[in-house]
């Protein structure tokens, strides 16, 4: 006879691990596509975002979303996040945790202004509206920054590509 109860276990594991994996999908689309209004819905109220760079953290939804806007807000931006490899692991009904690969491309103007890759290391909650990040660690393990200069000054830039963030 089937255990019906470890079934159901082993069913919601799999199913909260497309969940995480299909928020991280959406959180890589809304930086992508700037949808600002859509973002937020992807982080919990007291998310803390560490992107591995100095000046480039942020506690609270807000003040990340704010930080994400400014630095990739301008149409001029153009971003590609490339999200592969995830490891998730279900700790319980309501807590997961995350490895992701990410290759990403940041073009600003008709410029390469970064490329690089590096990993993500997450903390999920799931809440009432589902699974959200909490914890957001990025580390790159390489990384190229081209800056054109004219008369002395970049061409393109952000906050926090130079360092004021």
């Amino acid at each position: 006879m089937a255990d019906w109860h470890a079934l159901d276990a082993r069913i919601r594991i799999i199913e909260d691990t497309e969940a995480v994996k299909k928020l991280m999908a959406r959180y890589w689309r809304c930086l992508d596509d700037k949808l600002w209004d859509e973002l937020p819905r992807c982080f919990t109220p007291d998310v803390v975002a560490d992107y591995g760079q100095p000046g480039w953290r942020c506690e609270d939804r807000d003040a990340l979303v704010a930080f994400l806007r400014e630095n990739e807000g301008a149409p001029e931006i153009r971003i590609s996040h490339g999200g592969m490899n995830p490891e998730v692991e279900i700790e319980s009904t309501t807590a997961a945790s995350g490895i992701f690969k990410l290759h990403d491309w940041v073009v600003i103007g008709s410029q390469t202004r970064m490329r690089g890759f590096a990993q993500y290391r997450m903390r999920f909650l799931k809440t009432a509206a589902g699974w959200r990040i909490q914890r957001l660690d990025l580390r790159y393990r390489y990384r190229e920054d081209h800056a054109v200069f004219i008369d002395g000054m970049p061409a393109w830039t952000t906050p926090a590509l130079e360092g004021r963030s």
